[in-house]
């Protein structure tokens, strides 16, 4: 387990291989724990619990409609994001996105359905990569944004491309508004997460 600080936001990251299973759960999130099927489902929600333990003690997670997680007691804001084989834990005073990815070529076969035309001079289309972190930063907005429906490839652009942060814009028929993205690499993998600024 790894904690750290970016931009007022506190990150949790937990390796897969390293949840434990005997850990303090609220009776909600142990009825929750119950319905889930896949074994990788079950780590994955057992170990944002161990990071919300160390994070944010006496504070039970829950989810809305939307499928956005949520501190119920408290003011804070959450973001949840898992990888292969991580987990990954931001809270925050404002809302926020974190996504954590570990680069994959289904990013490059998947690129069309979320890649515009402008962005492919931002980012290289055949590299895993760069589709890799086009799609985790899209991902990040669209967890920070929290509507449903809103398309990765007409709605959310990148616009500047920076070494650590980036500029995207989100447009529709509801939001006109610019967002701040920072990134880093972790290991092998890479993490963005949505930046407010005064």
């Amino acid at each position: 387990m790894i904690f750290f600080e970016r931009n007022g936001i506190r990150f949790g990251v937990l390796e897969k291989s390293a949840v434990k299973q005997d850990l303090f759960l609220f009776p909600n999130e142990h009825e929750q724990l119950e319905r889930l099927q896949h074994p990788n489902r079950k780590v994955e929600f057992i170990g944002a619990r161990q990071l919300r333990n160390n994070m944010v003690k006496n504070q039970e997670i829950a989810y809305r409609e939307t499928g956005k997680p949520y501190l119920k007691d408290s003011k804070l804001h959450v973001s949840i994001s898992h990888s292969a084989s991580t987990i990954c834990f931001g809270v925050a005073t404002k809302p926020v996105g974190i996504d954590i990815e570990m680069p994959d070529v289904r990013s490059v076969r998947a690129s069309s359905k979320f890649c515009s035309d402008a962005e492919s001079k931002l980012f290289d289309r055949t590299s895993i990569d760069d589709m890799t972190f086009l799609w985790s930063m899209k991902e990040s907005i669209y967890k920070k944004i929290d509507k449903p429906g809103l398309d990765y490839k007409k709605c959310i652009s990148i616009v500047k491309r920076g070494l650590s942060q980036t500029i995207c814009l989100v447009k529709n028929d509801e939001i006109d508004i610019e967002v701040v993205i920072g990134h880093e690499k972790i290991d092998d993998q890479i993490l963005t997460f949505t930046i407010d600024h005064k």
